[in-house]
């Protein structure tokens, strides 16, 4: 049975102690937060983001409640941006006990960004850290399941997975008989949500922000989760857009992993 982990734009309410609240009340042993996040317009953080000055308190709060963290973001390959910029972000994801480091490759030249990403697997594995590659429809340089695979393929480092977010894959033409294409192996982690159809959006960057209850939509998660080899981590990923007070946001939360459940339930 595969073990669930609360994603922190699921539940932002309360930042990253909320989250880690928030899971070990649903009885979650994981959390995807942030140690880096990108900033919006006016230079602020976009996501809720681990204090580094609070890194202790966060430590003993996680040990407190048994959680640990599987995926730290947000450590993408960007134009012009050299990857050993994230090297506080990463040295504090390690601290925490973070599993791996999550990616988008925006470069769109090839040997930079299979150079730089290179660089990022090298740095995360002196760390202890595993590198998740996820493809996305807004990242140019990475933007389909295959893509993945074959970048995946011609970098050959020991601590590169790729991820597959139901969202990313269904929204981008993927399939699951591409899924099955896939070396199970190489997958690292997996994403839960639903949606309401399979076409491409004009707006697909806020689409990913505004996300179904797995089981709410038309995404054929009971079969996708069936692809996915035993040692995957699942994210419940499931952002909602709208304003929630601090009950609201963790009753959008609850069902989200209640219904994520039923979806795992459902593969036995």
């Amino acid at each position: 049975m595969h073990k669930l982990a609360l994603h922190q734009i699921t539940m932002m309410e309360g930042g990253p102690e909320g989250l880690v609240r928030c899971a070990a009340e649903a009885g979650l042993d994981g959390v995807c937060l942030f140690t880096a996040t990108p900033l919006d317009a006016n230079g602020r953080n976009m996501f809720p983001v681990v204090d580094p000055k609070a890194a202790s308190s966060f430590k003993r709060l996680l040990r407190e409640h048994d959680v640990r963290i599987i995926n730290a973001e947000y450590f993408p390959v960007m134009p012009g941006r050299d990857v050993a910029e994230y090297l506080p972000a990463l040295t504090l994801a390690a601290e925490l006990g973070a599993k791996r480091l999550v990616t988008h490759i925006h470069e769109t030249e090839r040997q930079r960004a299979e150079d730089q990403l290179s660089k990022l697997c090298t740095m995360a594995l002196d760390n202890g850290l595993e590198v998740g590659l996820e493809f996305t429809g807004f990242s140019d340089g990475c933007n389909s399941l295959s893509s993945a695979a074959a970048l995946h393929g011609r970098l050959n480092q020991p601590n590169l997975t790729i991820a597959i977010d139901a969202l990313h894959l269904f929204r981008t033409g993927g399939t699951l008989e591409q899924v099955q294409t896939v070396d199970p192996g190489i997958i690292g982690y997996a994403q839960l949500c639903d949606g309401p159809d399979f076409r491409r959006s004009d707006d697909y960057l806020a689409e990913a922000m505004s996300r179904m209850i797995p089981g709410e939509g038309i995404f054929p998660l009971h079969d996708f989760v069936a692809l996915l080899g035993p040692h995957v981590d699942i994210d419940v990923e499931v952002p909602n857009s709208a304003p929630l007070t601090g009950s609201e946001a963790r009753a959008w939360a609850h069902r989200a992993i209640a219904a994520s459940r039923t979806r795992l339930i459902e593969r036995t």
